[in-house]
């Protein structure tokens, strides 16, 4: 290795067609937004006239919908941190929360801005680095299942409209089994204190070996912080799995919800099984872009899905930018507040 250094090149080209994928998805996603959008530029102003006529009721309503959808997610984060140590108040969780959705946004960085955010702020409550990510994979998991069981009724569409192959279905079936499977595997291998501890030593002599020009990590600290950890793992049990789930799917129904509201503002209220399916679609679309929370294509795509979906495009581009607006960019904001407010907490 000392005498065939790897260039700093070579590295980058290793990893230019994993790093620039989903850039490439996401301009092909802009290419079709402006082949789907064009029909509907012509609603544009139809739908500003719509504002004049709008129940602004709903929109109050919308936004007490996402306060409660709010709630339920920092329920379900202070459900993941329960069985550790740290000890924070609901409402600074929700700030940390909303601080973690503006920062990904202020920082692209495919999720990391908001993660190391995460770890930030929470340490000032007690919580340790591992504590952190654990519980955000707790609740990323949780509210994983909750949104593809919504997301299953958009692809239940493709598949009647015949826009998913047989094949394409097997390979989604396989692709949810290989998840839930490793997500199995990855539990059982916590638990296992014995096997956890020799695959950590093997993986930081491997890390040691690879970055010892760089930085090397002491194995005995690790084990020392994985048995801190698995310790506080086992308090799991107390924690309600019924309570975790009610939080997930409360989380995503009252979303849900909001959407709906923001069509009854518009005086066009649509069916439920409608709804749903235009919001799976919308998480499968931005859940496939490079930019955070499907930023500036979602807003455009939202209108698109529920016009295939057969609702006026007056109405659709009215609703869905409403939408958006509530849902995303309020939340950003906020989060900024929660943000500069935190971080001056000593």
């Amino acid at each position: 290795m000392d005498s065939n250094p790897i260039s700093t090149s070579d590295t980058r080209s290793k990893h230019l067609p994993r790093r620039y994928l989903r850039w490439v998805v996401t301009i092909v996603l802009f290419g079709l937004l402006l082949y789907f959008f064009w029909p509907l530029l012509s609603e544009i102003k139809s739908a500003a006239a719509l504002f004049r006529h709008a129940d602004w009721k709903w929109f109050g309503i919308a936004i007490g919908l996402q306060v409660v959808s709010y709630s339920f997610l920092t329920w379900l984060n202070a459900l993941s941190l329960l069985p550790f140590p740290g000890r924070i108040s609901f409402i600074r969780l929700a700030g940390v929360l909303a601080s973690m959705a503006f920062i990904s946004v202020a920082i692209p960085s495919a999720g990391l801005s908001g993660i190391a955010l995460r770890v930030h702020l929470l340490r000032k409550y007690g919580y340790a680095t591992e504590e952190s990510l654990f519980s955000l994979a707790v609740e990323t998991s949780l509210e994983i299942v909750a949104l593809t069981s919504v997301a299953i009724l958009g692809i239940a569409y493709l598949i009647n409209k015949g826009g998913l192959s047989p094949v394409e279905v097997i390979l989604l079936s396989l692709v949810g089994v290989v998840i839930l499977v490793g997500i199995w595997f990855g539990w059982r291998l916590l638990n296992n204190r014995r096997r956890s501890r020799v695959l950590l030593q093997r993986f930081f002599n491997w890390l040691n070996r690879v970055g010892k020009r760089w930085r090397t990590f002491d194995i005995s600290l690790m084990e020392q912080r994985l048995s801190i950890f698995q310790d506080n793992l086992a308090h799991y049990r107390a924690v309600s799995l019924g309570a975790l789930f009610i939080a997930a799917y409360g989380k995503v129904i009252l979303d849900v919800l909001t959407m709906g509201a923001c069509f009854y503002m518009f005086h066009y209220p649509i069916p439920p099984a409608t709804l749903f399916i235009g919001y799976g679609l919308t998480l499968t679309l931005s859940g496939l872009t490079a930019l955070p929370g499907g930023l500036a294509l979602t807003d455009a795509f939202v209108p698109v899905i529920f016009s295939w979906l057969n609702v006026p495009g007056a109405v659709a581009i009215a609703a869905g930018l409403t939408y958006r607006l509530i849902a995303f960019w309020m939340v950003r904001f906020v989060g900024f507040i929660s943000w500069v407010f935190l971080e001056n907490r000593s």
